[in-house]
């Protein structure tokens, strides 16, 4: 039978067994429960720039693979193209911002891939999945396609780059579980002033009573979900001022709790039986996603506690191959992070448009780098 495509402007519309058995070996936040969470939440609306537009291709009656799209007039808060684009609509006045965008809203993490049936010739159903990418910004004029923060392993790259995509790449940090036997064990490879200064902090927190634990989400009441949100506000307000609206919403948070808590676990600080702090995990296949984190007391040394020291000791623990701790933070690479790369694509639909692109990027690649 001949493969079509269809766009759905709802996640709902599509049966949820169905994207996530083409889902099996991808990213949490690439399932269906988060993204509907963001959906269905209204944390990622039309009004909010993120119109969903899902491409399924199905062969016959059946679906064999699914893009994950939004369509877009802006790229606020796209992370990866370091506000290429921003820039580019700003510099010319020109609809740069406008065309279908693949990614996992708000989340700069490497996990973006297209969801393909196994038994499927991924380069052909990549091909068609972006020959009609093409078609459909070509038909609505659109000046742009995006893709942020691609599965490193996955073949979408070489069918980007084939498709005529720009390359980017970006800064990324995660932590590789190199066979520890224990948290010292991971101490061992660093230097003695750094290994030193890791377990002054690590044993300011105990000495300042406080207890970290694991709490994994199916386990956890509501409450926990409640106050993840509250102090994702905290934490948000801190950094963004009470100016400028949260990206997620209350309703995201127990739409987590109520469809996604077998993915979510709570790195947990408490003192004297209270919880004074929390960070947000997403687990899958050996990996650990931190996402949010706040604290309701401001203790030192809390934050790299309960987001990095005890998320590594429980994963040397639990036999977790990697963390990816979220975006940037020059903090992480002294305490045993990683540097590594996420890799962003970008094809422009109209010739004056990509003229101006790349000279542009030219121009920038050509300046010397800051000393």
């Amino acid at each position: 039978m001949e493969n079509r495509v269809k766009i759905f402007s709802r996640i709902e519309e599509i049966p949820s067994q169905i994207w996530n058995s083409l889902g099996i070996n991808a990213a949490p936040m690439l399932e269906f429960e988060y993204l509907h969470a963001l959906e269905k939440s209204g944390s990622i609306s039309a009004e909010r720039g993120y119109k969903p537009a899902h491409l399924a291709l199905y062969n016959g009656s059946k679906i064999i693979a699914i893009a994950p799209l939004y369509q877009r007039d802006r790229a606020y808060v796209e992370f990866g193209d370091g506000g290429l684009i921003e820039f580019l609509t700003e510099l010319t006045g020109l609809p740069f911002g406008s065309g279908l965008v693949g990614s996992i809203p708000y989340t700069p993490v490497p996990g973006y891939d297209f969801l393909v049936d196994p038994g499927c010739d991924t380069s052909l159903i990549f091909a068609g999945l972006l020959d009609k990418i093409d078609e459909i910004s070509k038909e609505r004029g659109f000046s742009t396609s995006r893709f942020y923060f691609v599965e490193p392993d996955s073949a979408l790259h070489s069918a980007l780059a084939e498709h005529g995509y720009l390359r980017l790449s970006t800064e990324h940090l995660f932590w590789f579980n190199r066979g520890y036997r224990s948290f010292d064990d991971f101490l061992l490879t660093f230097k003695s002033g750094r290994r030193t200064k890791i377990k002054r902090e690590w044993r300011s927190i105990h000495n300042s009573g406080i207890d970290l634990g694991m709490v994994q989400g199916s386990n956890a009441p509501p409450s926990f979900y409640q106050d993840l949100y509250l102090l994702y506000r905290r934490t948000w307000i801190k950094h963004m001022g009470p100016g400028i609206r949260p990206f997620l919403n209350e309703s995201f948070f127990r739409l987590l709790g109520e469809n996604f808590s077998h993915r979510c676990s709570f790195s947990v600080s408490q003192m004297s039986g209270k919880k004074i702090a929390m960070a947000l995990f997403y687990d899958k296949a050996e990996k650990l996603y931190g996402r949010y984190w706040g604290s309701f007391r401001e203790v030192p040394f809390l934050h790299f506690a309960t987001c990095y020291y005890y998320p590594i000791t429980y994963a040397i623990e639990n036999g977790f191959r990697q963390i990816d701790p979220g975006f940037g933070g020059e903090h992480k690479t002294i305490r045993g992070f990683e540097d590594s790369h996420a890799y962003h694509y970008l094809k422009f639909y109209d010739d004056n448009q990509r003229r101006i692109a790349y000279a542009v990027l030219d121009q920038m690649q050509s300046q010397p780098s800051p000393k």
